[in-house]
């Protein structure tokens, strides 16, 4: 009787911005990852490099929609890398 409800686990996803960045012209670099590192709330260069190499594991919306929006400023529509793990 228990075997035959069984529910499938929930895919855990990595949301990368990488594409994004790397899509900036060079001038533009430094000032796009000053933005970002604010919208991320963290301001040491570490953390954010840990955040465009590794990704992000189950982002919020929030964070998703503000750093999508970081990146319309630059004109850069398609931003995200979404793999599942």
């Amino acid at each position: 009787m228990y075997n035959k409800t069984r529910t499938s686990a929930i895919a855990k996803k990595r949301y990368s911005f990488k594409k994004g960045y790397l899509q900036v012209s060079l001038e533009d670099k430094d000032k796009l990852k000053s933005d970002l590192t604010q919208v991320l709330n963290n301001p040491s260069r570490s953390y954010f490099s840990k955040k465009l190499n590794a990704g992000i594991i189950d982002i919020s919306v929030t964070l998703f929609s503000a750093i999508t929006e970081v990146l319309k400023k630059y004109d850069i529509t398609d931003c995200w890398t979404i793999e599942d793990m």
